[in-house]
């Protein structure tokens, strides 16, 4: 079995090995790295790489499509409600004294000025993604950096941020969250993601 990282056999070794022609091995490996399966490189030591299957696959296949105008921000947020809430309750049941230390750095560096739009980003999503991180399943932490703060997505909306997401926006979630109330922390995540939903909707609709 070959593992992640490591080099294809050769077209004619595989070929060879599937007993099928060149063409059908070379028609294969172009799917596989279609998919995101496998790298070629170029030059001397280059090859047909196994690539490392991660969930940083679903970050690109959601990028495209929002992109490509098959997914909306409407659309988005709308799946943030049934998201966020239950990472944040899932959150408060993981947390010990590592995690508090993080999310009041997360909250006083929040209430600091931004230097960058990047400082900015960073900035309004750092608490989430460390709720993400506590909340213990890694396809609810990967959908949060994929779907619901895809970095590419949201840098393209960081004027209307400017205007939506001010500080303070994340007290009562992290408070709930450091308290290890579950329940408080899935009810206050419910109304900033359903607030800012609002918000935002009713920019876009201004705006249209």
């Amino acid at each position: 079995m070959i593992k992640e990282g490591e080099k294809l056999p050769s077209e004619r070794a595989l070929s060879n090995v599937f007993n099928v022609s060149r063409g059908v091995v070379r028609e294969a490996i172009h799917g596989l790295k279609a998919t995101g399966f496998v790298e070629i490189k170029q030059g001397p030591l280059g090859g047909t790489f196994v690539k490392e299957i991660s969930l940083e696959l679903l970050e690109t296949g959601f990028t495209d499509l929002f992109f490509a105008n098959k997914l909306t921000i409407a659309e988005i947020l709308d799946v943030r409600q049934y998201i966020e809430p239950e990472i944040a309750r899932l959150a408060a049941l993981n947390v010990n004294d590592d995690y508090r230390k993080a999310l009041n750095i997360a909250l006083a560096e929040e209430n600091q000025p931004f230097v960058s739009p990047d400082d900015l980003l960073n900035k309004l999503t750092a608490v989430h993604f460390i709720l993400a991180e506590m909340c213990g399943n890694r396809l609810f932490e990967g959908m949060i950096s994929a779907i619901i703060l895809n970095r590419r997505i949201i840098k393209t909306l960081l004027k209307k941020l400017l205007k939506l997401h001010g500080t303070g926006g994340h007290d009562e979630i992290v408070q709930a969250v450091i308290a290890g109330d579950p329940e408080a922390a899935l009810k206050a995540m419910a109304r900033h993601v359903s607030d800012f939903r609002s918000v935002f909707l009713k920019l876009e609709q201004d705006e249209g």
